[in-house]
């Protein structure tokens, strides 16, 4: 790992993250979760890494994209030559006091790479998505914020969603937004 990357640090109000030290948060064992945290996706990736895997994290192209449900909003993603599309289920309900400003700035994904057997963070990157992206993403999260939540209903939606769209490649479909390092791709 170059010294660049090993003297990276992501600071953010709430929580300091340095490439090499423990990952204090909750996390999914052998998986992938996605917050807000100063209204930017904070997107954490809790696996057995390689070299390689961490390389491939690093540096390969990232990309992102948005799907609506039912109400109910997956983060779509994939980083080239580390891992295919995946997705995740997302609620404003859940973030506690976040929101996303549209702003008609670009929207930095922090992305965090975690060793799963010890917790230590093997790499940090700030991608960034259009306002466009943006501006989506604060609309539909808004549109969230003034809709009653229950939390049972929301998992069924998401069981619903599952089962119409078994995964992310046929979520990617039907994606409402689709970008490349805040590029939007063509369709």
């Amino acid at each position: 790992m170059s010294e660049r990357n090993t003297k990276t640090q992501l600071m953010m109000e709430t929580m300091q993250l340095t490439v090499g030290k423990k990952f204090d948060h909750d996390i999914p064992d052998e998986g992938m979760s996605i917050v807000l945290v100063n209204g930017a996706p904070l997107l954490t990736f809790n696996f057995s890494v390689t070299k390689k895997h961490i390389d491939c994290f690093l540096n390969g192209s990232a990309s992102f994209g948005l799907f609506n449900e039912n109400d109910t909003l997956f983060f779509l993603f994939k980083i080239d030559k580390f891992l295919d599309w995946s997705d995740l289920a997302f609620t404003i309900h859940l973030a506690g006091d976040e929101k996303v400003e549209d702003n008609e700035g670009y929207l930095p994904f922090h992305l965090v790479l975690v060793e799963s057997k010890t917790s230590i963070i093997k790499g940090l990157r700030v991608v960034t998505v259009s306002p466009a992206f943006r501006a989506l993403l604060s609309r539909i999260t808004r549109q969230q914020a003034n809709e009653k939540f229950d939390t049972i209903t929301y998992y069924k939606k998401i069981g619903a969603a599952y089962k119409a769209y078994p995964s992310a490649s046929d979520m990617l479909k039907k994606a409402l937004i689709i970008e490349k390092g805040g590029v939007t791709l063509p369709k």
